[in-house]
């Protein structure tokens, strides 16, 4: 494992207001023997206009902001940073610039620590690289950023995205699609999918225990938590929920995006809201069938969503739109459905036709990808990357 450096993390996800995304699993292991500052992210979608849900983001980042600088956990250390909330305006980035290294050359004086490594997957960091004299530079390559389709000026991430790949030294990338497309590009590119806090989610599997949330909902149950957006493919929900009114539908999470007040409004769909991480794995537990069904853009045909190893290690069966990651790995295991009559007709095969040995094959894929040994092979990596530079 890595020891003794100060990890500068350009996160893609804010700390205080969300569940653990890859980066926060992954920072908390390394944090075991390293410094780590958890950077939040400090760049705006208003440029490219406000859209559902914005006052619960505001609010979010408004107690985020107000944390400013605190340790959260032994040697993790999360920094909101103060910013004007716009982006792609070349007066105002420059203007957010300057304010960014005062506050984040502030932070780096009380961490102290000589010894580097920047960690980037929030590209917008692409501005700060010389800012550091890092021992070494690591993308991770959790999406494919040049396609978020919350930010204006398409031009500014494409050059974001380039700059942060040429500088870094070292690319892990989470899904085969985004490896085999970052390998044209650069010289060290790795491929690392997510992991899975496994024994929660086979210590909830196993005990069997019911979440009070479900206690009274009828089954089966259809499931899915996360975030709940504009992404998510609301019609095909609409559809499924109404063909198998004989089953239950329900959702855990945050509402940012999307019109689901027609889906929300069916006798049977639930809508849990946003659930505590630690309740997470006894939710998908009490799951029949988990979905992953996000309209298909290029971002989710090159993604590979996090919680696909947590449903694994639940042993559930899952449903998928086409997502490249599971139908080219997983496709005898999870059913893949390319439109909203498949995906209706997967959801009643998988109830109906799933079998034990499908399930512990499910579970024995989730066992090998822990984020324990994420870790540590990525510790591995990194740790080439850095002998290879003190030889030349």
């Amino acid at each position: 494992m890595l020891q003794g450096y100060t990890i500068i993390c350009f996160a893609p996800n804010d700390w205080w207001g969300m569940n653990p995304s890859c980066t926060t699993h992954i920072m908390r292991r390394l944090a075991k023997d390293n410094k780590v500052l958890f950077i939040n992210p400090f760049s705006s979608d208003l440029g490219g206009g406000i859209r559902k849900g914005f006052a619960g983001r505001l609010k979010r980042k408004l107690k985020s902001l107000l944390k400013y600088f605190r340790q959260a956990e032994k040697n993790l250390y999360v920094f909101s940073p103060i910013f004007i909330p716009f982006q792609g305006n070349r007066v105002i980035d420059a203007m957010n610039n300057v304010w960014l290294k005062m506050q984040i050359r502030l932070i780096q004086k009380k961490l102290g620590g000589s010894k580097t490594l920047l960690w980037i997957e929030n590209i917008r960091a692409s501005d700060m690289i010389d800012w550091f004299s890092p021992e070494a530079i690591i993308y991770h390559v959790s999406d494919l950023f040049t396609q978020c389709k919350y930010t204006a000026n398409k031009q500014m991430l494409e050059n974001r995205e380039k700059l942060v790949s040429e500088r870094s030294d070292l690319a892990i990338c989470v899904s085969k699609s985004l490896y085999q497309l970052k390998s044209s590009q650069h010289p060290n590119v790795h491929y690392m999918p997510h992991g899975v806090d496994f024994q929660k989610y086979r210590e909830a599997a196993d005990q069997s225990q019911t979440l009070e949330e479900l206690r009274d909902i009828a089954r089966p149950i259809v499931g899915y938590f996360g975030t709940m957006t504009a992404n998510n493919d609301i019609e095909l929900l609409l559809y499924c929920a109404k063909q198998l009114p004989e089953m239950s539908f329900v959702f855990a999470g945050q509402i940012t995006g999307g019109d689901y007040s027609e889906l929300l409004a069916l006798p049977n769909v639930y809508h849990l809201g946003r659930m505590d991480y630690d309740k997470i794995p006894v939710l998908c537990a009490g799951f029949d069938v988990c979905m992953l069904q996000w309209k298909v853009t290029d971002w989710i045909r090159n993604c590979n969503p996090l919680k696909l190893q947590e449903y694994m290690a639940s042993g559930r069966p899952i449903v998928s739109v086409p997502i490249r990651e599971v139908e080219e790995k997983y496709s005898s295991l999870v059913s893949v459905a390319d439109c909203k009559e498949d995906f209706c007709k997967a959801i009643v095969w998988e109830l109906e036709h799933d079998t034990s040995e499908r399930a512990d094959a499910r579970i024995e894929i989730a066992r090998q990808h822990g984020w324990d040994q994420h870790v540590e092979q990525i510790s591995e990596l990194v740790s080439d990357v850095l002998r290879q530079k003190s030889e030349q």
